[in-house]
């Protein structure tokens, strides 16, 4: 039940689009169908002096008579109709010993004298077949003309087109569920990982580095959540990756370094993604400048090499090395991570993706947690879960998810809070 409430959810315009264009369609056909009127005639079948079940045996085999070739033939040449275009069928009355004929015609005056015409036809026809005995037709109730149309009917048909629209919308939503393996929404990240969805960020096309508004809020919210992650209440030092490129972990673990600044900590950021680096390129720094590889070769301090930017204590990934795995799991990576997490409140450490290379997962083991960030509509189940999987195999502590790129809802009616905050601690 609670996938169907799933699929509902995310597809509610398809399926909005769909009721529309069924009821639509509808209405079309409805327009483009003839008008009938139907006109009946009732009859009862009597037999003088016998019991009544006699009739009611008969008056089944008289039904089949009104639609007989030699009444409608009759019934033709006195309208001067076509025998073939008459509508004409009957029924009978349960339990008694009346049929009716009824008879279906664009025009409600014909439809009454047809239904009439074919009442004389039947009782005479029964007369002249059951002539040595007691049984007769009369007719008890003459056809008038009607003055509703019983075809086209609008509200059966929008009904009806709407009902066929709304099944063939949700098989296709159905089928696109089972093909599509892309992450959606926070609960499929949830889902998949195994972990609370501790962010959800909306799409910005302009993909500003420093957000506002609304997109602010989210991160504040991830810089809320992460609060109550950790057994002592948060991580010290914080890994964040995801399973491929192009998923923005990296604008991301700026962002969110920047929210917990903001609150009066401490925060280090630290380029370990020593293949292709970005925070410099993103935080206007000199991509020239000594950073984490320098650091680790011991031609520079750590002092040294952190660059302060925006509230941050920026450690950029310096020139990029040729052993990039080898230094990421190296004791050297261990002690620079520690000696920052002595002197600040949180580490962020923006890693390469975990699938193309193994350098995240190494890194992973060195920090308190990692955050698992997953582009909607992008970041597939399958590439999560062997995600997953190849951090539980170094024992790599993650603490939750991020959809990122998701959907943008509406801004808030509240005005943003610009206040300082301490609630990362």
């Amino acid at each position: 039940m609670t996938e169907h409430l799933r699929l509902v959810r995310r597809g509610w315009w398809i399926l909005l689009v769909a009721a529309l264009g069924g009821a639509a369609c509808a209405l079309l056909v409805t327009g483009s169908m003839p008008v009938r009127y139907a006109a009946a005639v009732s009859l009862m079948v009597d037999q003088k002096g016998s019991a009544d079940p006699l009739s009611q045996q008969r008056v089944k085999s008289y039904a089949r008579l009104v639609t007989s070739r030699r009444v409608l033939l009759e019934v033709a040449v006195a309208e001067h109709l076509d025998p073939a275009a008459l509508d004409v069928r009957s029924e009978v009355v349960p339990g008694t010993v009346l049929l009716r004929a009824i008879v279906t015609d664009g025009d409600p005056h014909r439809a009454a004298r047809v239904a009439n015409r074919i009442g004389g036809e039947l009782s005479g026809l029964i007369h002249t077949l059951e002539k040595r005995s007691a049984i007769g037709v009369t007719v008890v109730d003459q056809a008038t003309p009607p003055t509703r149309p019983v075809s086209p009917r609008p509200l059966v048909n929008v009904a009806a087109g709407i009902l066929l629209a709304l099944v063939f919308a949700y098989g296709f939503l159905m089928l696109r569920s089972r093909l599509d393996t892309t992450i959606a929404d926070s609960d499929d990240l949830a889902e998949v990982t195994g972990a609370p969805t501790l962010g959800v960020i909306g799409r910005d096309r302009r993909r500003p580095l420093i957000v506002t508004g609304v997109r602010a809020e989210a991160f504040r919210a991830l810089r809320t959540n992460l609060r109550f992650v950790g057994v002592d209440g948060r991580p010290r030092s914080l890994l964040v990756t995801s399973c491929d490129t192009g998923e923005g972990k990296s604008t991301l673990a700026i962002n969110l370094a920047l929210a917990v600044a903001r609150t009066g900590l401490r925060v280090a950021l630290v380029d370990a993604d020593l293949r292709r680096p970005s925070l410099a390129a993103h935080l206007g720094l000199d991509p020239r400048s000594m950073g984490l590889t320098d650091v680790l070769a011991g031609s520079a301090r750590l002092p040294e090499a952190l660059q302060r930017r925006h509230d941050l204590d920026v450690l950029p990934s310096g020139r990029i090395p040729a052993n990039p795995s080898e230094l990421a799991g190296s004791p050297g990576m261990r002690r620079v991570l520690s000696d920052l997490t002595a002197d600040h409140d949180l580490v962020v450490v923006d890693a390469p993706p975990l699938l193309p290379v193994t350098d995240a997962a190494v890194l992973a083991t060195a920090c308190d947690g990692v955050l698992l960030v997953a582009r909607a509509g992008r970041a597939r189940r399958e590439s999560l879960a062997q995600a997953v999987a190849q951090l539980a195999r170094v024992n790599a502590q993650l603490v939750g998810g991020v959809l990122n790129f998701a959907p943008v809802r509406p801004r808030s009616p509240y005005p943003e809070d610009r206040a300082p905050r301490r609630a990362f601690r």
